[in-house]
């Protein structure tokens, strides 16, 4: 049984990775911006280092940890899909995976082609997201900094890295290959 965080800034390729490899392992997707898209509703766009925001945020991660352990007593192995900015939301998984037996890895998405990556984050404004969204590339750059300061703390745990420049197909079959060798 597995609890697999997927991690990576906005635009990386964590969600459509996570959908993919939800349907290749048929296991449930916990999306953390499913719950904050509830929880900042009716927000204007928030600011990212706002108390609200921030507090909106640990909640999100709260509640996708807390749904991950109910699957996970099931027998069910699930992702968890979110950025896994900070240490905390990491601590959590660990706790959960330890708790219920589930073998704990994390997949963490990069673009290494900022061309692609800025298209990709542009490309959203025509979707209609709630407002914490980036959908900006430009505003993206101001939360980087602070993503990578926040992310930067270190992982124990079985870890691949996915350069999602790579087709989609090509990229799930390395991360089920992955999870077969753990």
């Amino acid at each position: 049984m597995w609890l697999i965080a997927m991690k990576g800034p906005p635009g990386s390729g964590k969600s459509t990775i996570a959908r993919a490899l939800s349907r290749r392992l048929c296991c449930p997707l916990i999306d953390k911006d499913d719950i904050l898209d509830i929880l900042h509703r009716d927000e204007q766009v928030p600011d990212v280092l706002d108390n609200n925001a921030l507090l909106a945020g640990g909640l999100s991660y709260d509640v996708m940890f807390r749904v991950a352990r109910r699957q996970l007593l099931q027998g069910l192995s699930v992702i968890c899909d979110s950025p896994l900015t900070s240490i905390i939301g990491y601590r959590q998984a660990q706790m959960i995976a330890a708790e219920t037996c589930a073998t704990f890895a994390i997949v963490e998405c990069c673009c290494s082609d900022t061309v692609q990556w800025s298209q990709r984050i542009d490309a959203r404004k025509m979707l209609s997201l709630p407002p914490h969204h980036q959908t900006d590339w430009y505003a993206l750059q101001g939360y980087l900094s602070y993503y990578r300061s926040e992310s930067s703390y270190p992982i124990t745990y079985p870890h691949l890295t996915i350069d999602t420049i790579n087709p989609l197909a090509q990229c799930v079959e390395t991360i089920v290959n992955w999870l077969e060798m753990l």
